[in-house]
């Protein structure tokens, strides 16, 4: 289905992987079946509170690096010690896994406002993801830390967006499930979409997402309702409107980013 997009609406939609457009409930499980009930999930707030602290102390370690020593931490807090063999094979699952539901139709229906991935895995990390969900030729740009030598929520990484769809930041949204991430794109200028997936909203530091959905299926119409994408939730096409209002107005900023690398040139 095509599309049309009027000068008002977004340019570009990037979406979080891990936990947002990329289910990681499966290499819970994984973990808490080798490290007991919880092992998962604290090996997922360790890698993520990690990154923060790398950023913090100006370092960047690899996050595979990162995840290995998370994944350690986490079971050795439930007295397993895993071999290093078996924890590599299940730090190496974040390259695979799948789609949560409803995110394959839902890049499909987005795709002609440009579809992106702006992540703190690396370029390789996403290219191996995107492929092997076979939504490669859905995501135009895959944005990494790698680009910046952060990890998100440093600014840098969210102004890798307009640099990339070559627009101005509040012509860009980021999708994500993390709180912590919606502020961070909030707070560099970018519009924000917060999917919440029946878990109460907080607001870090104060900063409310622009749109909140329950699920990614639901995203199409949000935006629509919002007059940031010009087609119907039926699939017909409405002639494209400039001057149509927009519900969301965003008074920021925009992130300056001439100095920071581009995205690579799409691979699909």
């Amino acid at each position: 289905m095509s599309i049309p997009v009027s000068s008002a609406a977004l340019a570009g939609i990037c979406f979080d992987a891990f936990g947002t457009l990329f289910d990681l409930q499966p290499l819970i499980a994984e973990i808490d079946a080798q490290a007991g009930p919880g092992a998962g999930h604290s090996f997922v707030h360790c890698m993520v509170s990690w990154t923060w602290h790398a950023t913090a102390a100006e370092q960047y370690p690899p996050l595979d690096e990162i995840a290995l020593t998370a994944l350690t931490a986490a079971t050795r807090e439930r007295g397993v010690k895993l071999e290093n063999g078996s924890a590599r094979e299940l730090v190496s699952h974040l390259l695979q896994l799948p789609l949560v539901d409803g995110a394959a139709q839902t890049l499909n229906t987005l795709q002609a406002a440009q579809l992106a991935l702006l992540s703190n895995g690396s370029q390789e990390a996403l290219k191996a993801l995107v492929r092997n969900a076979g939504v490669a030729q859905l995501v135009r740009h895959l944005l990494s830390s790698d680009q910046v030598r952060r990890f998100k929520p440093a600014p840098q990484v969210y102004a890798l967006a307009p640099v990339a769809f070559g627009v101005s930041s509040d012509r860009v949204l980021m999708v994500s499930a993390n709180d912590w991430d919606v502020a961070g794109a909030g707070m560099a200028g970018l519009r924000t979409a917060f999917v919440s997936r029946g878990r109460p909203q907080t607001f870090v530091l104060g900063v409310q997402p622009d749109i909140v959905v329950e699920s990614l299926s639901e995203l199409p119409d949000k935006l629509a309702d919002h007059g940031l994408l010009d087609f119907e939730p039926s699939g017909a096409t409405v002639p494209a409107s400039p001057g149509r209002p927009v519900a969301i107005t965003v008074a920021r900023t925009g992130v300056s980013a001439d100095s920071f690398p581009p995205s690579d040139r799409p691979a699909w």
